[in-house]
């Protein structure tokens, strides 16, 4: 089995009706807080009693006002005759039939034998809504037909009944009704398919002995299941230990001893050949992601099924490390089975080749679905991979600033922190590649500037661009002006040379010295950067050489021992203006806000 939608309307979050598509294998949820993605776990849970209607200005434009009462969710599952003989008792199974199809019962019959021995698959819908459960069965690769439990009369089916699990079927046409208890049946034996594993589900630590070794959804039977394990299975046992390991390194073996009728959970630190139970940890007295990662982990080496496995936010109990081994060894063991998992930011992409990925995007008053098709996932994979960039630093902002290197990359958010404070948090900052190309013969600096630009539209997980940032160099104004307009304002450059022209400050200069461990004085500094700009007496003070006269400004000062170096002490000049002399940044304040269309500070 897999699920294929999650359908929710009316819920928390979700106003309209929004579909989360999934497919076989690893599907990401990601979005802000409160976007809605354990809200999505919370239906794949299956819970007919689930509703909390949406409570927004759009839902109660009054005070006071009443919400429309009825929360509604439809999860679809794809499955296969087989599991559904397994989960609804081996004895009778319906199926549905076509009209056409009951026009001739013989060949009928043969049609369907035909199929049940091909184990045909078939979609299975769960309608929740008021406490109650409706199911709907469409097989179409058996006999066009589909029954709902819900309908009033009773609806022609075929019957298959067995009189022991290895007989082939008695094969009738019966009737199923509205009153036909299959809906509870089937959503109950799908349920126990569907695990699900977060920060605040703690699996059972201590536990009375089971009637097998088949771990409950909310695996409080995870102790006996373990001790179950390790007497009738010894190797797989022992593979789990071994994976358990690879993800946290300070167990080494993990089991459940019996006493008084109670099955423990704990780990050892070192090898049981040791026999040093001393040293046993009770995984009660341990975090949440141990218990959590061992019932995993139990779930993949054990189920002869297809099993769904949803992980909400596993940052929230496991270190990066221990995930990213975590899920190299659910992608490796447990290919057969389909996970879902949530996350605030989707660098797991790189972990795992996932099959599907969705944006839960929060506008304010409810939550959009936004699926983010595997060609996009793919192209901007290849996108961001060719301009060093991860996908981390460009999700969850509302715009990307793209500037002139590691310097800028530095120096301008704490720029913008100083400048534009109402959007600095919201905007990612990152460095171009190969800038050198704009201005090139025969290279169209639009072309260029496209590359950065598809990437704002070539997926919902990347803000917009607001522009690419560039220094000035040694371009003329009239230069500048045409490779701007050519870009369409993609391209823009800054006022002076570059950063470092704006960092020229005597007092500001002296303190970077003294914080390297050099003793001096702005009067000797301000007279060294006067020596060095008399060595360009035919140059405006803003298309200076700044990094130059500051690197010789520091070489002489410091006899040699100080080097200037610019991605060190370019943002650390700047910030120390913004403190303490920030009406020397008036320019560059200026004109931040006016790259980003923010009206002028007073």
């Amino acid at each position: 089995m897999y699920v294929e939608t999650i359908a929710i309307e009316n819920y928390k979050v979700f106003l309209d009706r929004q579909e989360v598509q999934l497919a076989p294998g690893f599907n990401l949820l990601v979005g802000s807080n409160n976007s809605g993605k354990t809200t999505v776990l919370d239906v794949l849970d299956m819970n007919p009693g689930l509703s909390d209607p949406h409570r927004s200005v759009r839902t109660v434009p009054k005070h006071g006002g009443a919400t429309a009462p009825t929360s509604r969710f439809e999860v679809f599952i794809r499955s296969a005759y087989d599991e559904l003989r397994q989960l609804v008792g081996w004895n009778q199974v319906p199926l549905p039939l076509s009209q056409v199809a009951l026009r001739d019962a013989a060949l009928t019959e043969g049609h369907i034998r035909e199929r049940v021995a091909a184990n045909f698959p078939f979609d299975l819908r769960f309608d929740l809504a008021n406490g109650q459960v409706a199911a709907r069965l469409t097989a179409d690769d058996c006999v066009g037909g589909s029954f709902d439990t819900t309908v009033g009369s009773a609806v022609p089916a075929a019957i298959l009944r067995y009189s022991t699990p290895t007989a082939d079927p008695q094969f009738t046409i019966g009737a199923v009704g509205g009153t036909a208890p299959y809906a509870s049946s089937y959503l109950s034996g799908y349920q126990r398919r569907i695990y699900r594993f977060n920060a605040q589900r703690r699996p059972g630590t201590d536990v009375a002995a089971q009637n097998d070794g088949t771990l409950d959804r909310e695996a409080s039977y995870l102790p006996f299941c373990i001790n179950h394990l390790q007497s009738n299975d010894s190797y797989a046992h022992r593979t789990l230990c071994g994976l358990l390991n690879r993800i946290f390194p300070s167990v080494k073996w993990v089991e459940a001893p019996s006493s008084g009728g109670i099955f423990r959970l704990r780990c050892l630190p070192c090898d049981p050949s040791m026999r040093r139970d001393d040293l046993a940890i009770p995984v009660a007295k341990m975090g949440t992601g141990v218990g959590n990662v061992i019932a995993m982990l139990y779930v993949v080496l054990t189920a002869r099924e297809p099993q769904v496995i949803a992980i909400d936010e596993p940052n929230a109990f496991l270190h990066p490390r221990a995930l990213r081994e975590l899920l190299a060894i659910l992608e490796s063991e447990g290919s057969q089975h389909q996970y879902v998992m949530t996350a605030h930011s989707p660098d797991v992409i790189t972990a795992v080749n996932l099959s599907s990925m969705t944006l839960l995007d929060f506008d304010g008053t409810a939550t959009v679905a936004k699926p983010i098709n595997e060609v996009s996932l793919h192209d901007l994979r290849g996108h961001l991979a060719d301009l060093g960039i991860r996908i981390t630093d460009l999700h969850s902002r509302d715009r990307v600033l793209w500037v002139e290197g590691q310097t800028e990359e530095l120096a301008i958010p704490d720029l913008l922190r100083h400048a534009c404070p109402e959007i600095a948090a919201s905007t990612a900052v990152l460095r171009v590649e190969r800038t050198g190309t704009f201005s090139k013969k025969g290279v169209d600096p639009s072309e260029v500037a496209k590359l950065y630009a598809r990437l704002s539209t070539s997926s919902a997980l990347v803000p917009p661009m607001v522009c690419i940032l560039l220094d000035a160099e040694s371009r003329s104004r009239s230069e500048r002006n045409r490779i701007t307009a050519e870009s369409n304002d993609v391209l823009k450059f800054l006022p002076r040379r570059m950063l470092e022209n704006y960092c020229m400050d005597a007092d500001a200069v002296s303190a970077q010295l003294e914080s390297l461990g050099l003793e001096t004085t702005s009067e000797t500094v301000d007279a060294a950067i006067t020596r060095e700009i008399a060595k360009h007496p035919n140059v405006h003070y803003m298309d200076l050489p700044a990094a130059d006269v500051l690197a010789n400004v520091v070489s002489d000062l410091s006899s040699t021992k100080i080097e200037f170096r610019k991605t060190r002490d370019t943002p650390s000049l700047l910030a120390w203006l913004a403190r303490h002399k920030p009406s020397a940044l008036d320019e560059l304040r200026s004109f931040l806000r006016t790259v980003f269309s923010l009206p002028p500070t007073v």
